[in-house]
């Protein structure tokens, strides 16, 4: 019996890619009943709510609970108190010394527990020691962002300016293998909408992360008494999750698109509203590839590339990108002394002055890049972003799409690179439905007549 104790948290770290996470603000038993038929099966217990009753009863519906340690008393003595309650992990969220981490680590590795990271995104563990889950809790709240006269801002593509964490969130699908969590929380003092919430579960979805479902108190308080709005509300947010876990074997695709961008911390790769927030605004399908990523084999699918940051590279990598423009490659290079700064710790987002540095470089990009389909081009579209996906051969390609409004689109046109003879659009809200593909200068083509949150375009050819 002991031996199989032990061997249970080991199966843990082999599948915590499956775990869907919610910070879960009571310990009464009553409000598990809330996760009947939810996706969620991961809760992230706050400290004030710990109760070793509330953790066992949880493990044996099948959920895995997690400590939730913010910054205050140094965290290794409550991480031990968490396993003497039996937690089948902890998670560390917030600013904490950075000295603070390892022994945290050692004490939960050597209990074969879970130990997730939910730092400030400057410090996120990349390497390979990072822990078992990887995060940040630096996060936008992700929708179109109003100008203070009620129309939408503009960013330097020329589209509206969406909120959004999917640009970093790229930079770290590419540099690190771990499972990723952001966990915002809900702005304070503020009343979100559905529209909302589903966004911020769709806008890291559709790169590989899951967000870290957590409610306003005044939210959690009607679903807790069962009010009939936030009771649809919650299904409605189950639903779109179920979804994403329903189509999450689509991630072990690649990144698919001919521009492949070269970048990584130490030129704003972290930030959101870099350069890889500004191609995707376009709906340019792009590649971010880590410094360390770079080889001749990053680029076997590009035939565009854009360097951010030409002194960072050393020789043999620069080599790799002069081989790649003698190759028929296009690059791109920041003109001299552009750079952009590493984020500070309170940072998140690109200031005013980096927005008018990186529209310096969004001209050349977008002269570069023009109307030529890398992958895909998207019409009707300027409230949504997309991430594809596909092999190089682009015998199948995956194309998600997210909305950013409070409101469906209609009538919206894909024109697919290449020769593609079916294609199937899935929604979260209805069944899946065959598209009718035709030819068209870029290769093919087809219509979508609806979008509520979000939908997955599959194309096969």
């Amino acid at each position: 019996m002991l031996r199989l104790f032990a061997f249970l948290p080991l199966l843990l770290h082999a599948t915590t890619a499956a775990l869907v996470p919610a910070r879960w603000p009571s310990s009464e038993p009553a409000t598990r009943n809330l996760l009947a038929g939810s996706a969620v099966n991961c809760l992230l217990l706050p400290e004030a709510q710990w109760s070793g009753a509330f953790v066992k009863a949880a493990q044996q519906k099948k959920f895995t609970v997690l400590a939730l340690v913010s910054p205050g008393a140094p965290a290794l003595p409550r991480a031990r108190r968490a396993l003497d309650l039996g937690f089948d992990g902890v998670v560390r969220e917030g600013n904490f010394p950075a000295a603070e981490s390892r022994p945290v680590h050692d004490a939960l590795r050597s209990a074969s527990r879970l130990f997730v990271e939910l730092g400030l995104r400057c410090r996120i563990p990349l390497g390979p020691e990072a822990p078992d889950i990887i995060g940040t809790f630096q996060g936008v709240w992700a929708g179109i962002n109003p100008h203070e006269e009620g129309e939408a801002h503009a960013a330097p593509s020329g589209a509206p300016w969406i909120d959004t964490n999917a640009g970093f969130l790229r930079f770290v699908r590419a540099a690190s293998s771990r499972t990723f969590w952001l966990s915002a929380t809900p702005p304070p003092k503020s009343v979100v909408s559905l529209a909302r919430y589903l966004q911020m579960i769709a806008d890291p979805a559709m790169v590989g992360a899951r967000w870290v479902l957590s409610f306003e108190p005044e939210f959690f308080g009607r679903l807790v008494q069962g009010e009939t709005r936030a009771v649809k509300d919650f299904k409605r947010m189950n639903q779109l999750l179920a979804f994403f876990e329903q189509h999450r074997q689509l991630q072990s695709l690649p990144p698919y698109g001919q521009l492949a961008v070269v970048a990584d911390v130490p030129n704003g790769a972290l930030l959101s509203g870099s350069v890889l927030d500004m191609i995707t605004v376009k709906h340019t399908p792009v590649r971010p590839v880590p410094f360390k990523a770079v080889a001749p084999e990053a680029f076997d699918q590009a035939r565009m590339a854009v360097n951010v940051d030409p002194p960072a590279l050393n020789p043999a990598q620069q080599k790799v990108l002069k081989d790649f423009t003698r190759a028929g490659g296009t690059v791109l290079t920041a003109p001299p002394g552009w750079r952009m700064p590493e984020p500070r710790p309170d940072q998140i987002t690109t200031d005013a002055e980096e927005v008018k540095k990186l529209d310096q470089i969004w001209k050349e990009v977008n002269a570069m890049t023009g109307r030529r389909n890398l992958g895909v081009r998207l019409f009707n579209v300027s409230s949504m972003l997309s991430n594809m996906l596909g092999h190089p051969d682009a015998s199948r390609v995956v194309i998600y799409l997210v909305n950013y409004s409070d409101f469906p689109v209609d009538t919206i046109a894909v024109h697919l690179l290449g020769k593609f003879s079916k294609a199937t659009i899935h929604w979260p809200e209805r069944a899946p439905k065959p598209l009718a593909p035709y030819e068209n200068d870029d290769g093919t083509g087809v219509d979508i007549d609806i979008l509520e949150s979000a939908a997955i375009l599959i194309a096969e050819k």
